[in-house]
């Protein structure tokens, strides 16, 4: 008999765990790894910390969350306006279904009351300030995030993608699988770590992987490479690498993509003919190379080969 997972405090304390563990030991698996290598910060880990526990009385006590003061930090803020968002809907969600009688009675309540959070996380985080892009000055029609989902986009969509499901009776972890799903399909953040709006996408993205992975039902252990090397964590040497790739972009799509290659790479050429670009990388990052060139657009006859 297969026991299907259930949204509660002990959940709770596994998904939050994702998110602040292994603070000491950066070799170790966790949700980072599966979110471009983002890792929060003090100030973030702060608000996940607190966040945790709101949830948790949420899910236990119905307990609405204290206001806290807002962390200086622009995408720390957000980050915090997303977690209180979601105690808040969980606690009022699960308040409503014990007044009618309903915590005991209806089998889905407690994917019902996630649903709830999840959803008004994505309102707290749309009317949140400085949120969207469209306060930015005219010069962002150039950069890489215009027409990308930004955090309220991500966290609307995961909670409505959720929604769809909760009414099938679908298992906790279809739910929440679906609710991460957008955050994977936005493609890496390029800039997470280089701009605040950025990096609170990349952190909604981060709290709905860690909420699915902690949903998923226990597989049987694999025997690790030769190398010993954990999921997600590469033990081998530097290589330095020939990256070469052709693109078609604009001019000044591919001088952003130039300036930014610069900074991965020990040499960049890059030759035009109208609006093919061929880019040639000496590095010892190929694959962060070839991230960036993916996140501004489609590469062509891309080459990686070893450099002697």
């Amino acid at each position: 008999m297969v026991v299907m997972t259930t949204f509660d405090i002990d959940l709770v304390g596994r998904w939050f765990d994702l998110l602040v563990e292994n603070r000491n030991a950066p070799d170790e698996h966790s949700a980072h790894d599966e979110f471009w290598g983002v890792r929060p910060t003090e100030a973030e880990r702060r608000v996940l910390t607190d966040g945790g526990r709101a949830i948790a009385a949420a899910v236990g006590w119905s307990e609405l969350p204290t206001q806290l003061a807002p962390p200086a930090d622009p995408a720390a803020a957000l980050l915090q306006t997303y977690v209180v968002g979601m105690a808040t809907g969980i606690a009022g969600a699960r308040q409503t279904m014990v007044d009618n009688g309903d915590i005991a009675e209806v089998a889905v309540a407690d994917r019902l009351c996630l649903v709830a959070g999840l959803i008004a996380a994505g309102a707290a985080v749309q009317v949140a300030p400085g949120t969207a892009y469209e306060d930015a000055d005219q010069e962002t029609e150039s950069l890489p995030f215009r027409g990308r989902p930004d955090a309220a986009d991500l966290a609307r969509t995961a909670g409505t993608a959720a929604a769809e499901l909760v009414v099938d009776g679908a298992d906790l972890h279809s739910i929440t699988t679906a609710a991460a799903a957008p955050a994977l399909a936005a493609g890496p953040p390029d800039g997470a770590n280089r701009d605040p709006r950025y990096r609170a996408r990349a952190l909604v993205g981060l709290v709905l992987i860690a909420l699915q992975r902690s949903t998923a039902p226990a597989a049987a252990p694999v025997q690790p490479p030769s190398c010993g090397a954990r999921p997600g964590v590469n033990t081998g040497a530097a290589l330095l690498a020939e990256v070469t790739f052709t693109s078609f972009l604009p001019a000044e799509d591919s001088d952003r993509l130039e300036t930014t290659l610069r900074g991965l790479a020990n040499e960049v050429v890059v030759w035009s003919e109208g609006d093919r670009r061929y880019f040639h990388v000496h590095t010892d990052v190929a694959g962060e190379v070839i991230a960036e060139a993916y996140a501004v657009g489609a590469v062509f006859s891309l080459v990686v080969s070893r450099l002697a």
